[in-house]
């Protein structure tokens, strides 16, 4: 049979062999070859890569024709699956008017730069609530990537005076949908003199505000890309489409510090676009929007988080280990772990070992913390149970001296067959105490770490970089490798100890019947009782592609409502378990593997310092990044076997 003639699933099955690389050259070349033949064509729109020029003829092949649609053929915007805008001067009209028209995306890129897309364009692109230009793939995405460099050459004060900032996108976001969106990249690249002198910085500003204001060549404000991170991003990491299915999250903002945007809870009326709100007068809708799920904690199924260029020290790692309960990557490149000078090689790099520990015991600080905001609402509990109590005993003895006389007799009630108040101030939930030898203390058992790896820079002061190389001597460097992961075991190690120190005790009050002891619930438990009804209507979504609403009638939605109607500032018995069985104060204490399904924690986690310094040019090799405050980080090191930065590199396709 002449290779012509061949069917339709043997070409396909030929081009899935092949290459990534090699399959659009190939297709092309078998379509000019045999244009009559039944080449697979819809394998040339699976993955698309645009740059400014191609975006014309992309927009005229894949809109709906009229003689397709009475030929009743497959439209080839159905075809594309992964779209990746890779230019900063794009048309974002053309750019809008393509993006509405696909419909099965699952992955999506764009570039945002100073010349292709304004604030409002994105937020017409993100509104899907609201008729217009929007998505149409919100269902099918997951995988979402968001690569801003705003930057310009010229100084221009448009930004500042007119408020363009980009945080509308985050606050559409937290607005969608239930999806599966599982990967979720924002990335604003810094300021090097690549990234200052790229295609679309010559833009010049508009001259309403360019008059009378001086044309610096170097040192005036960049523009920025979001003004009040605190304000949206708690509520997009607790909004519906993403709080369940987030697994892997970049965050890189140059120079800011966001932990405080990770830890903390929503505000209770976020303003939009940093507004404030003048003291004294009542808000309005145009700025306050309520947030979403604001009494729920962040993402618990999160386990990768890359924060590579933001100002996160070491003394935020615990608070963000403990925010998270499923996560075990941390990618911390060009931050400011360890960064003052000499300390994170003065003696003998033990510094190291008290980053280590930290990480171990994030989860005693935890336990700690939801102990004082339990045992606090229980006594609150309790004083407004005796309010309660006196108020009736008072009530009684009003409605006893009003009776009047006659036989008081057997069948006289004394049970009221009266429905409980549900609409009472507190929580409609109460531990139910129903034996005088039940304990009432309650305790919180320490949860064990989940981390596995991190990876960090190595800060060295600049008196001990030798000039030629730009490098530490390897006799010098060596011996200091070796010291840093000794620290690092040792202090892993210990904060085990005290770890296990801690729920011994714990068990030894259990089993004496003293205390009663919670535990927090695992990833895998959070999705039979930590989750809303919507949560889980989305977590089996995933798998059925029913994303209809349903209705929410679960207890524990009307208790979680409850407590949000009341203001109450999250939930003390949230994601907690109480202690039934002994084995559950266990620790597995083996080193036998470091791998994420793996439950023990014996292993330290893997410590790569082999962080890629994100503020100098690519291409320049081997290069060491000289700080602001004295200290230089050191470039070249070896990757340690199986570091984050392998992960890393698997899951983006973009390959920062």
């Amino acid at each position: 049979m002449p290779f012509s003639c061949l069917p339709a699933e043997i070409y396909a099955a030929f081009i899935e062999q092949l290459n990534e690389p090699d399959i659009r050259p190939t297709l092309l070349a078998l379509t000019r070859a045999i244009p009559r033949s039944p080449v697979p064509r819809y394998q040339l729109f699976r993955r698309i890569r645009i740059k400014a020029d191609q975006l014309v003829p992309l927009y005229q092949r894949i809109r709906p024709r009229q003689q397709d649609i009475e030929r009743q053929e497959e439209e080839p915007r159905t075809w594309v699956q992964e779209l990746s805008l890779e230019t900063w001067t794009a048309d974002a009209e053309i750019v809008l008017s393509i993006l509405t028209l696909l419909s099965n995306l699952s992955a999506l890129t764009i570039w945002i730069g100073p010349k292709n897309f304004t604030p409002e364009h994105l937020e017409e692109l993100f509104s899907i609530d609201r008729e217009g230009r929007c998505l149409r793939c919100v269902k099918n995405l997951s995988y979402l990537s968001l690569r801003f460099r705003p930057y310009v050459q010229k100084a221009s004060y448009h930004q500042f005076l007119s408020g363009s900032y980009f945080d509308s996108i985050l606050e559409s976001l937290s607005r969608w949908p239930p999806g599966r969106l599982s990967t979720l990249s924002i990335v604003q690249d810094p300021l090097t003199s690549e990234s200052l002198t790229s295609e679309g910085s010559e833009v010049s500003p508009p001259s309403t505000f360019s008059l009378g204001l001086p044309q610096l060549a170097a040192g005036f404000a960049q523009p920025i890309v979001f003004f009040q991170l605190e304000s949206t991003f708690p509520g997009l990491l607790r909004g519906p489409y993403l709080r369940i299915p987030l697994r892997t999250l970049r965050l890189r903002f140059p120079s800011r510090n966001i932990t405080r945007s990770l830890t903390q809870a929503p505000v209770p009326h976020p303003p939009s676009y940093g507004a404030s709100i003048p003291a004294g007068s009542k808000p309005s809708s145009k700025y306050v929007r309520r947030v979403a799920n604001a009494h729920l904690s962040p993402t618990p199924y999160l386990k990768f988080l890359d924060l590579s260029t933001c100002l996160i020290a070491e003394s935020f790692l615990p608070q963000i280990i403990t925010q998270y309960p499923s996560l075990t990557h941390i990618i911390l490149d060009s931050c400011n772990v360890l960064r003052n000078h000499d300390v994170a090689i003065r003696d003998n790099a033990r510094e190291w070992g008290s980053v280590s520990m930290s990480c171990a015991v994030a989860g005693m600080g935890k336990a700690k913390e939801r102990e004082r905001k339990l045992n606090a609402w229980l006594d609150a509990l309790k004083t407004g149970k005796k309010r309660g109590g006196k108020l009736d005993d008072r009530g009684s003895q009003t409605r006893n001296s009003a009776r009047t006389r006659g036989r008081k007799g057997l069948a006289t009630a004394t049970l009221s067959l009266r429905k409980e108040d549900t609409l009472s101030g507190s929580p409609s939930f109460r531990p139910a105490i129903t034996d005088s030898s039940t304990p009432e203390r309650i305790r919180v058992l320490p949860p064990l770490p989940t981390l596995r790896n991190l990876t960090a820079n190595l800060y060295v002061p600049a008196s001990m970089i030798t000039s030629e190389t730009g490098m530490l001597p390897p006799d010098v460097l060596d011996p200091l490798l070796v010291n840093i992961h000794r620290e690092w075991e040792r202090g892993w190690a210990e904060g085990l100890t005290q770890l296990v120190k801690a729920r011994e005790r714990l068990h030894a009050s259990w089993r004496n019947n003293l205390v009663r002891v919670m535990r927090f619930a695992t990833a895998e438990e959070l999705g039979d009782f930590g989750m809303s009804s919507s949560e889980n209507h989305a977590q089996s979504s995933l798998a059925t592609g029913d994303f209809s609403p349903r209705s929410h009638s679960t207890k524990m939605d009307l208790r979680l409502s409850e407590a949000n109607n009341s203001e109450l500032v999250g939930d003390p018995l949230q994601d907690l378990i109480e202690v039934v069985d002994k084995s559950e104060f266990d620790v597995d204490m083996s080193e036998l593997s470091s791998q994420v399904s793996s439950t023990s924690v014996g292993k330290a986690p893997v410590l790569c310092l082999a962080g890629v310094s994100l503020f100098t040019n690519s291409g320049q090799g081997v290069s060491s990044l000289v700080g602001d405050i004295g200290s230089v980080a050191i470039q070249g090191i070896d990757h340690t076997l199986g570091c984050a930065h392998e992960v890393n590199r698997k899951l983006w396709l973009d390959g920062m």
